[in-house]
């Protein structure tokens, strides 16, 4: 039996090691922000839905993503507010996800993790 799947992108942390106003997700790599990136691999997982956590600079990161263009993928937003850490930030999450299924935590700043990995690991 093939569970559903469901990612849960970390989007909340300010990035202070990038020295810039601009949240450290919302940097480009290859002409997309680094979380979208990681959005568009879930997508291609098949996830049926992305919770994306945002915090610092909620605004400007719910408005620089996007579900992939053609996919089923629901993109979804928490705001975790005040920031308590990544386990508080997991903990925001829960109210919107499933419990049918699988949850993937990824970080919103590792663009490059293959899908392939991600599936070897489900």
């Amino acid at each position: 039996m093939v569970l559903p799947v469901d990612v849960v992108v970390m989007a909340a942390g300010k990035g202070t090691r990038m020295k810039s106003a601009k949240p450290k997700v919302l940097h480009r790599l290859g002409g997309r922000a680094l979380a979208q990136h990681v959005i568009d691999t879930a997508a291609g997982l098949s996830a049926r839905s992305v919770v994306v956590i945002t915090g610092h600079g909620a605004e400007q990161v719910e408005a620089g993503l996007h579900a992939p263009a053609g996919a089923a993928t629901q993109l979804k937003y928490v705001r975790q507010e005040p920031q308590l850490g990544t386990g508080h930030a997991v903990q925001q999450a829960v109210p919107v996800l499933p419990d049918d299924g699988v949850t993937l935590v990824l970080s919103g700043d590792v663009p490059l993790t293959r899908p392939e990995t991600l599936q070897a690991l489900l």
